[in-house]
């Protein structure tokens, strides 16, 4: 019996001594043999930097000036320079680890206090001096392109898409000689007008889902999750429709601009989309069903006027 219960006593022992010795050491650390107590963050300063000595001169003997070795008698002596000040740490750039704001694009400010007016004028007339033309020569009087082609219809899009496709083109961000040529000649205001007035246009007239087949319909609704493609509604809106400022609206586009911008996707030569999306979606896609998507969006094929 009294070797069962000293066994349960060192068991009892080993259990508790070595978080006992932990915490003495521990203890130990914290309050030190020669400090004077516990670490407290008030009693944490920084170094003042050493002071600069003047360096020490004799004093002169009898009231005569001291000469210094290579100066004549009676010269005075050279004034020694002052310690320069020590120079400000240089700003390190990007933001500061206790800057929490949300970073925003630069294109937001474009579109601050934009005159969707001046953005019509602008639209219809051009900017002649810069060489820019009148937006309607190619994207029709009311931002729908009549004949189709390779020329998107603004009139549908949201003016923070507009505006953020301008700023790209002014950067280079996306590439189209044309309008980047035409997006470097205006001004961020300018920019900001233009995408205004285009942004409170309504678009083109639906007849989405007419053609392209069910093959482009399943990849609208559901998409296809054996290739890691999702429904194209999960971003562009049912019948794409558009979802959110930053997705554009797809119904009413031409087929022909469609196809182009996905092929523009899938080579590389058109990058500005978010984190690539875009361009990996675009590669998963057979050029069939490019082609029937841009039916399946565009719908008949406009009249010739």
């Amino acid at each position: 019996m009294i070797e069962h219960r000293k066994g349960i006593s060192i068991a009892v022992l080993l259990i508790v001594a070595p978080p006992l010795v932990t915490l003495i050491a521990t203890a130990h650390q914290m309050i030190g043999t020669g400090g004077d107590g516990l670490i407290r963050a008030r009693a944490v300063t920084a170094s003042a930097p050493p002071a600069t000595q003047a360096p020490a001169t004799a004093p002169a003997a009898s009231g005569a000036p001291s000469a210094t070795p290579g100066t004549a008698p009676g010269t005075a002596p050279a004034p020694t320079a002052a310690a320069a000040p020590p120079k400000p740490p240089a700003p390190v750039p990007g933001r500061s680890a206790l800057d929490f704001s949300a970073s925003r694009p630069a294109w937001e400010t474009f579109l601050r206090d934009a005159d969707p007016a001046a953005g019509k004028q602008l639209a219809a007339n051009g900017k002649p001096a810069a060489g820019v033309q009148a937006c309607v020569a190619c994207h029709g009087q009311a931002g729908i392109t009549p004949s189709g082609g390779i020329f998107p219809n603004l009139a549908g899009l949201s003016s923070e898409y507009l505006a953020k496709q301008l700023a790209d083109f002014r950067s280079g961000a996306r590439v189209q000689p044309l309008m980047n040529t035409v997006a470097r000649a205006l001004s961020e205001q300018e920019i900001g007008q233009v995408a205004a007035y285009y942004g409170t246009l309504a678009g083109p007239p639906m007849h989405v889902g007419e053609f392209g087949g069910d093959a482009a319909r399943k990849l609208d609704v559901q998409g296809d999750g054996a290739r890691a493609l999702p429904a194209c509604a999960n971003c562009h809106g049912l019948r794409g429709m558009g979802e959110g400022p930053l997705i554009p609206r797809l119904a009413g586009q031409s087929r022909e601009y469609f196809t182009d911008q996905m092929n523009a996707f899938r080579s590389g030569s058109r990058q500005n989309d978010d984190v690539g999306v875009m361009r990996a979606f675009s590669q998963r896609l057979t050029d069939a069903e490019i082609q029937a998507l841009a039916a399946y969006y565009a719908g008949p094929a406009p009249q010739q006027r």
